[in-house]
């Protein structure tokens, strides 16, 4: 809403947000559902009377008005020439292939030979938007063409059925609307999150060949917060996704379904043809739920429709296609945000993975951003390292050399090769050889001190003597010991101890090989050196099950 129209409440409500901070300016315009220009205008006040939160928080909204622009500049009559919207809604109902762009160029001429000052054609759009839906003109009138996109997750699920198991896993549909056209794209997603979110447009965009200016998205948490009541602010992450593909977006108002009528009428379309069918039918991957639910959309798309002359497909490629605006020359790439804290031995991890930092930042707290192919560190307004992402075991260590201390005893860690040497041997000599083994299976020296101090600290949840008796049989296997390894030889020692059976009742002792199918059926074993648990629960029955440590 452009200045002289804007209600006195908006503009404090844009002081309050550029006070309280953390939010952009764009993202400000978008809650607010205002212009960019309201937006600075508001910075310019703050820094020219230097305003603080509170200070803007106890004063009148009158006040807060005079700040913006003179009193005599408000309301309609002002400086704003007033266009004949009931006019123009007529001459779009004897000619609907007239676009409402042309009216606010008209208008804009016509203003700027008044001198007076003219709408922002978002705001233009919306007053005939209004005026239409006023004089009863179909939504058909009302929506132009290449303008926006209504997005929006489908109420019902479908399904993916497990072939083994029988279970079935659900399956969210997102829809995106062309409400000019009425041309949709619909497609399935495992889970409603931020990434899936993106790729379901980026797909509709891809489809329809171009991308509407505006974006309406329903107000779902992968699209906005709530910085307040009343007041909606766009995901940050989000944003940059419309920022590349140089579209804007304005949420929809919330509990106004007659906002975006068209979104809900092909969103029950979708549930009606696409999601309930699909429910009576067996789909093992989402790729075969993909194929299914494509088709489904061409078809629906191509059908002759009732309310339009001609198909979605036809008045797409006839009227809307043309107003769309071009794809980017590089496909947008995704990406996620973490906040790790650097370990000791100077690296972050993330999904499993560990990728160092330079070591001045031991201690702290860093963003790290995630696309497919990298990992980026930025620290202090610059990026302090570049990864590329690892992929398969977990674990898997990169390591800049540059990042490495020159001085490892002047990082003042307590982590160093000597400390867990000395823990180990004095758990005992099979586990100082274990840890030696796993200190020589890195390159760098900082990379094993989390594995060592994991498989140390055994011996805190456990007895040291178990620990000891686990370590002693993983001197003859070809892989360094695990933290999972150890601990699940430990388990089976203390079962094989133990001597229980599935009840909680002492039984007579399993036969060691017996014994190794209970546990690795239990889950126990992964990732553990069978032979050594076998050998030691061998070594462990020939003592006695009954003994305990």
């Amino acid at each position: 809403m452009e200045r002289g129209l804007m209600p006195m409440s908006e503009n404090k409500r844009i002081l309050m947000l550029l006070a309280k901070g953390g939010v952009s300016q764009s993202g400000i315009a978008a809650a607010l559902h205002v212009s960019k220009r309201d937006v600075s205008a508001g910075a310019r006040v703050l820094r020219e009377h230097g305003l603080t939160f509170d200070a803007v928080s106890s004063m009148d909204a009158d006040v807060v008005d005079d700040l913006f622009f003179p009193r005599e500049r408000r309301g309609p009559n002002g400086a704003y020439l007033q266009p004949d919207m009931e006019s123009l809604v007529e001459r779009k109902k004897r000619n609907r292939k007239l676009p409402v762009k042309l009216f606010w160029i008209e208008y804009c001429e016509q203003a700027a030979a008044e001198g007076r000052l003219a709408y922002a054609y978002q705001t233009f759009c919306e007053m005939f938007a209004g005026v239409a839906e006023r004089m009863g003109a179909t939504r058909h009138f009302i929506h132009e063409a290449g303008a926006k996109c209504y997005i929006d997750w489908a109420g019902d699920t479908a399904h993916l059925t497990d072939k083994l198991l029988g279970t079935k896993t659900k399956v969210h549909v997102l829809v995106v609307v062309l409400p000019f056209s009425g041309r949709f794209w619909a497609e399935g997603f495992c889970d409603m999150k931020q990434r899936s979110w993106q790729e379901g447009q980026m797909h509709a965009f891809e489809e329809f060949g171009g991308v509407p200016r505006m974006w309406v998205p329903d107000n779902a948490a992968t699209a906005t917060n709530r910085a307040a009541p009343q007041v909606t602010l766009v995901n940050e992450e989000y944003g940059r996704l419309a920022d590349h593909y140089g579209a804007a977006i304005v949420p929809a108002r919330v509990r106004k379904p007659r906002d975006k009528s068209v979104a809900e009428s092909v969103v029950d379309l979708v549930e009606r043809w696409i999601v309930s069918p699909s429910n009576e039918m067996a789909f093992y991957t989402i790729d075969e739920l993909g194929e299914f639910c494509a088709d489904r959309v061409a078809w629906l798309n191509s059908r002759p429709s009732s309310a339009k002359d001609g198909s979605r497909d036809s008045v797409f490629e006839e009227e809307e296609r043309p107003h769309l605006m071009p794809l980017p020359a590089e496909r947008y790439e995704m990406c996620e945000w973490r906040s790790p804290k650097v370990a000791p031995d100077y690296h972050v991890v993330v999904d499993h993975m560990r990728y160092s930092v330079p070591c001045r930042l031991v201690g702290g707290q860093t963003d790290v951003k995630m696309t497919s192919s990298t990992v980026t560190v930025p620290h202090g307004g610059e990026v302090v390292a570049v990864h590329p992402r690892l992929r398969g075991r977990k674990g898997q260590y990169s390591t800049i050399d540059g990042h490495m201390p020159e001085n490892h005893a002047a990082l003042d860690n307590p982590w160093s090769p000597e400390r867990f040497t000395s823990w180990a041997r004095r758990i005992g000599p099979e586990t100082g050889i274990a840890i030696g083994r796993v200190m020589e299976s890195r390159v760098i020296v900082e990379q094993p001190f989390v594995s060592c101090r994991n498989i140390l600290g055994l011996s805190k949840t456990h007895a040291p003597a178990l620990l000891e008796r686990a370590c002693a049989g993983t001197s003859a296997a070809s892989a360094p010991p695990s933290h999972a390894g150890v601990k699940n030889t430990i388990l089976a020692i203390r079962a094989a101890d133990a001597g229980l059976g599935a009840a909680g009742r002492r039984t007579q002792p399993a036969e060691p090989g017996e014994l190794v199918d209970r546990a690795r059926s239990a889950g126990r074993l992964r990732g553990a050196d069978v032979d050594a648990v076998t050998r030691v629960d061998a070594d462990a029955y020939k003592r006695g099950g009954d003994r305990r440590c």
